[in-house]
């Protein structure tokens, strides 16, 4: 879990019950805030999904789909949704049981690989929790360490079931929902997705765990086409450790042919146990994020002081200890003899800089004054003010240039590089942006002759740009090929209707003579039919005519059935060969004139 955040919508009360705190993290399509539930006094999370994509009906139906399905599901290892609702502007928000403490991310970006042990006692919890889902008949589909969550005692629970479907749905467009670093194979060239796209992910997780990084690194369409193209590589290229049983429970999991898979997380858990059971050994289960109970071992706390320390916590500024811990007034005089006296300024004193040393009192002062009291040397109070308000100008002057340099530098305003999101989907693309620090993002759509509807063609700037977070980047998304209409040529001769087609976008395709009383050259008929909706490019069946038929039919009895028919339809008449017996020995035994042309029964 992020560091709470504060946030314009942080104090909101949504539909007088769940009181919004500070923002705790921010997806792709939602953002998470921390809240309390005012009638039963207890803290929870919220989630709201964002206003641009509350106007989207499919985003709005995934995002009601992981209220219905997490709703579902009661486990430990499951993070719980409570209730779900709309804002007052009717954005969706789900309430979920707030988890305090890091993500799987979080663990791997701190202590990068994790032992074998911990790394297989993550994964037990990881899959206990799936199979659960599975066995509810849904499947997850976007697992990866971010939706992964530990608490202070050490539980894990899964969470953020906005991409689940259940196990009968799927999606058909071509668009990658999920994270493509875990995708699998099917999920990456959109075909049916199931519980083995869950167990899929679930390996490249271990093997994450396992190694520090995931077995393809690169940008999003790379990393999608190196898992649709070929295996995971072996665990021990990259963790030369891991003992052979919990390679081959990876390389199982990662198949690239599901039915090479395990079934389910429920299977796979299995053959998890039976890993660890091979081993031959225990292994101590050291929970991450948990704290250690008093007296024992401690069990290793990420972020942890290591034990042996007695650091105390310092107050910046104070005196340490042993120095008397006697507090001084500000330009106080110390009298000899270990006291420190409070001098006492008395009213009309002239005014002095702290820590200043009193001139010693005269008799009579420089300026013939008799009073005690009255500096030997006056000085007018207007200079040293002056000078300390233009010192303090120029430190500030200084400290906020210094300040700007680091923000726009190396700090939170500084330049970062766009990310190659071509080939992704929308949602997949804010989330790689986000991630790079870009949340200031808009869609322009834009028809593109190759690219499938819904998939990101490219950004403006281009991916590889310098930009500042603040900055506004588009995300140019493709509606497929343009649409064009389709003209009516009917009536027209061969070249004029190309001609009118060309100037319409499309092509003449394929051109078929038939009998017609129209001019012998003439457009009768066009597929697809004129005012239809084509994509620009696409070609246009023509059908011409070849003059008006004979008012007979030739008699054609007894003739080869390829002669017959080459003379007929020579003729002008359609013909259609039927074989009653199912064996054509290509004689003509019976003709017959109708009105759509000639039937001839062949033998």
């Amino acid at each position: 879990m992020q560091h709470p955040v504060p946030d314009r919508l942080s104090g909101t009360v949504l539909e007088g019950r769940y009181e919004l705190g500070p923002r705790l993290a921010r997806g792709g399509t939602a953002t998470v805030y921390r809240a309390r539930d005012r009638r039963l006094d207890r803290p929870v999370a919220v989630k709201l999904l964002h206003p641009h994509l509350a106007e989207d009906a499919g985003a709005a139906e995934r995002f009601a789909r992981e209220a219905r399905a997490a709703a579902r599901l009661s486990h430990p290892h499951v993070v719980s949704v409570l209730d779900q609702g709309r804002s007052p502007d009717g954005t969706p928000y789900l309430v979920m049981e707030l988890v305090e403490g890091p993500t799987l991310r979080r663990v791997l970006r701190e202590r990068g690989a994790l032992p074998v042990p911990e790394a297989l006692d993550v994964l037990e919890a990881l899959l206990d929790g799936l199979a659960a889902a599975h066995r509810a008949g849904l499947v997850h589909r976007d697992v990866k360490p971010e939706n992964v969550l530990l608490d202070a005692g050490g539980r894990i629970t899964v969470a953020d079931f906005g991409l689940t479907r259940a196990a009968d749905q799927h999606t058909g467009t071509g668009t990658v929902l999920g994270t493509v670093g875990y995708a699998a194979p099917e999920l990456v060239m959109g075909r049916r997705v199931d519980a083995r796209s869950d167990v899929y992910a679930t390996g490249v997780v271990l093997f994450e765990l396992l190694a520090g990084r995931r077995p393809f690194d690169g940008p999003p369409l790379v990393v999608a086409r190196a898992h649709a193209d070929g295996p995971v590589p072996d665990v021990r290229s990259a963790a030369p450790g891991v003992p052979a049983p919990v390679a081959h429970l990876v390389a199982r999991a990662t198949a690239h042919d599901p039915q090479d898979r395990p079934a389910d997380a429920g299977r796979m858990l299995e053959q998890l146990r039976a890993v660890r059971a091979a081993l031959g050994r225990e292994h101590p289960t050291q929970v991450l994020g948990a704290r250690p109970p008093a007296g024992n071992d401690p069990t290793e706390v990420l972020g942890a002081r290591p034990p042996g320390g007695n650091d105390r916590t310092q107050v910046l500024g104070t005196r340490p200890p042993g120095d008397g811990g006697s507090t001084r007034v500000l330009g106080a005089r110390h009298v000899p003899g270990g006291s420190t006296a409070t001098e006492v300024l008395r009213p009309g004193d002239p005014t002095r800089a702290l820590g200043t040393r009193r001139p010693e009192r005269q008799e009579r002062g420089a300026s013939g004054s008799t009073d005690p009291w009255r500096p030997a040397v006056e000085l007018r109070p207007a200079r040293p003010l002056r000078t300390a308000g233009v010192l303090a100008v120029a430190a500030l002057a200084v400290a906020a240039a210094a300040f700007l340099g680091w923000l726009l530098g190396s700090g939170p305003g500084a330049p970062v590089a766009v990310p190659d999101v071509r080939g992704t989907g929308t949602e997949l693309a804010e989330q790689y942006l986000a991630g790079a620090g870009l949340r200031n993002v808009v869609v322009r759509e834009s028809p593109d002759p190759t690219a499938p509807e819904g998939t990101v063609v490219g950004t403006d700037p281009a991916q590889g740009s310098a930009v500042r977070p603040l900055e506004q980047v588009v995300l140019i998304v493709s509606t497929g090929p343009e649409q064009v209409v389709a003209p009516d040529v009917v009536g027209m001769g061969v070249e004029e209707a190309g001609d009118r087609l060309a100037d319409a976008g499309l092509e003449p395709g394929e051109r078929t003579e038939v009998p017609s009383a129209a001019t012998a050259g003439t457009v009768v008929g066009q597929e697809p039919a004129a005012g239809t909706a084509v994509a620009r490019g696409e070609s246009v069946l023509l059908a011409v005519s070849a003059g008006p038929r004979a008012q007979e039919a030739p008699g054609v009895l007894g003739a080869p059935v390829a002669d017959a028919v080459r003379e007929l339809e020579a003729a002008g008449w359609p013909v259609v060969v039927e074989e009653p017996l199912g064996v054509s020995l290509g004689v003509v035994v019976a003709q017959e004139t109708t009105a759509d042309g000639v039937v001839l029964t062949v033998l």
